[in-house]
Formats: C-alpha cells, sequence, structure tokens
C-alpha cells in the first residue's frame, strides 16, 4: 500500500515503520512551517509488545517527507494519529485532497468525531484507537512501545471493503484487532480516564513518578468519580473500567495498579515510560467545559494553577 502519514507524531510513526517493515510505502507530510523542525533521518527506540515475548529495536530510518499533498496523489491510505487540538487544522488540510484514499482517524476525540470530520468524505473514513505510546528525544529521536492490540470503531459510514484493507493492514503486522463497539462512548470514557491520569502526572511530575506512587494511583478512582457528572451531562454512562476504578476503594485501586498493572516489565509500564510529554491540554479542556456548565470538579480545580 502506498500511505500517507500526517504529521511525524510518536503514535503514528511507530506504526508507519511497522508497515514499512511489512513493505508498505510510507510518506510522512510535513506543514511547511515545520520544514526546518525534522530531518528525514530518525531514530527509534522501541519496545515491541506484539508478542508474549517483547523485543527491543533500535534503528536509524531515513522517512520520507513531503510538504505539500499532491492533487493527483494515488495513496491507498491516509493515517492520522494526532492530539485533539490538531484535528480541526488536519481536516482542514486534508480537505478536497483526499482523493480515493481511505482515510483512518487513529486517536482520541473529545467532540463527535463524525461532525469534526464533516467536510471529508465520510464513505471514505475509518476511525480507531491505538495501543502504543511513547515520547520524543530532541526532535528526531522517539522513545516508544506498542501493544499487540488496535481498535477499529464502528461508526462511519466506510464500505466492508474499506474497512476490510485497514483492517488486513494490521493483520498482516501481526496486530490483533478488536471491533469497539459504542465507539463514542468508548472515546469519552477513554478521555476521562486520561484525564483522571493526568491531572496525577501533573501533581507528580512525570508519569513515572505516577507510577511508582500508589497513592497517585489511587487518586485516579477519587478523579473518575468527581469527573462523573462531565459524563452524565453528555448523556452518557462509565463503561465497565471507570465503573470500577471510579467505585473500588482508591487504597485498593493503587495497590493493584503499582503490583499488578504497572508492575516492572509490564506492557501498560512500557507505554507510558517514555512519555515526557506533560501539557494538561486535556485537563484543560476539561475544566474549561465544566466550569462553562457550572460543574464542580474539585480535583481539577486544585491543579488549575498548573494547566497552561
Amino acid at each position: 500500500m502506498n500511505i500517507l502519514v500526517i504529521g511525524r507524531g510518536v503514535i503514528s510513526t511507530q506504526y508507519a515503520w511497522i508497515f514499512k517493515e511489512n513493505g508498505n510505502n510510507i510518506d510522512f507530510y510535513i506543514r511547511p512551517e515545520s520544514i526546518d523542525k525534522y530531518t528525514p533521518m530518525l531514530n527509534l527506540q522501541l519496545d515491541d509488545r506484539r508478542k508474549r515475548k517483547s523485543k527491543k529495536i533500535n534503528v536509524s530510518w531515513e522517512t520520507n517527507l513531503i510538504y505539500e499533498i499532491p492533487q493527483n496523489h494515488n495513496y491507498d491510505l491516509i493515517f492520522v494519529s494526532v492530539n485533539i487540538e490538531q484535528i480541526s487544522s488536519v481536516v482542514k488540510t486534508l480537505n478536497n485532497k483526499v482523493n480515493n484514499a481511505t482515510v483512518l482517524f487513529f486517536n482520541n476525540f473529545w467532540e463527535d468525531p463524525i461532525k469534526q470530520t464533516e467536510i471529508l468524505p465520510q464513505t471514505q473514513i475509518i476511525f480507531g484507537f491505538p495501543g502504543a505510546g511513547g515520547g520524543t528525544v530532541g526532535t528526531n529521536t522517539i522513545n516508544g512501545a506498542f501493544s499487540s492490540i488496535i481498535m477499529i470503531g464502528d461508526i462511519g459510514k466506510a464500505s466492508k471493503e474499506r474497512v476490510q484493507q485497514v483492517n488486513t493492514l494490521f493483520e498482516q503486522a501481526e496486530f490483533s484487532l478488536k471491533r469497539q463497539t459504542n465507539f463514542k462512548k468508548f472515546l469519552l470514557n477513554h478521555f476521562l480516564l486520561n484525564v483522571a491520569v493526568e491531572i496525577e502526572v501533573l501533581k507528580e511530575g512525570s508519569f513515572i513518578g505516577l507510577m511508582d506512587s500508589i497513592d497517585a494511583l489511587g487518586n485516579i478512582s477519587i478523579n473518575l468519580r468527581q469527573l462523573k457528572p462531565i459524563m452524565k451531562e453528555r448523556g452518557m454512562s462509565y463503561d465497565a473500567l471507570n465503573t470500577l476504578l471510579s467505585t473500588i476503594s482508591p487504597k485498593i485501586i493503587g495497590i493493584i495498579m503499582s503490583k499488578f498493572i504497572f508492575k516492572s516489565g509490564s506492557t501498560a509500564r512500557s507505554l507510558m515510560e517514555g512519555n515526557n510529554t506533560i501539557t494538561g491540554r486535556s485537563a484543560k479542556l476539561i475544566l474549561d467545559e465544566a466550569r462553562r456548565k457550572n460543574i464542580h470538579v474539585n480535583t481539577l480545580e486544585n491543579i488549575s494553577k498548573l494547566l497552561t
């Protein structure tokens, strides 16, 4: 397949490298204003968790960067995995430039994904969610990890043929696909769980600091309890995971997460260890929404000075 990756972010680049290793052609679209930020040569320090025994990857990759999307391109897939604040600009960039490509949005959404992408051809869009994490070292080194599981959502109007095309791409790369039902609910739940985690990361100063603190891990439960009215206001309820995390004693949650979920060598810990980006953007977004709707979230108000 000919694949165009939008940006050269931590998540998208890891999957792009895997696709490249599996025989696909990869181009990265870089905004013209970012020309000086990236060089073609990229260093990858990855933890491959697709199989029971993890594999360390340390390679250099000379990527192909383009700064304009050709009007007559023949890409089979346009791969988008960006931060939520970048979605609108990416959609504008792709407007009238999709051609016959399938567009895979592989990131979180807080607003309705269909509405946020409505100017693009809806019969060509697929929504999914990654199982990867990490961060950058400088501008040309990625320190990341990826698990064996990825999700494809049940929303959108893409044809069965396009969905199967994307499924096959991942399956040939030895990923396990999970068809996520009620994908919009999943996205909202995952976003608020991220916020509950982000609150503690901001307080501890790093993801590693969070994972090494039983008390901080337990506070995720308290944060989810206080964020629940936000979900209710959206007309949705917590899923099984968030319900469990927000119901059980914070002390027990902290111990379980410390001893099992984020123990040394675990996949969950590996996905978070390399993440050195602490912006507070997600927490700020939810705090702003809570204030607009007169919902008091004490845990967010307490860290408001840390939010940018």
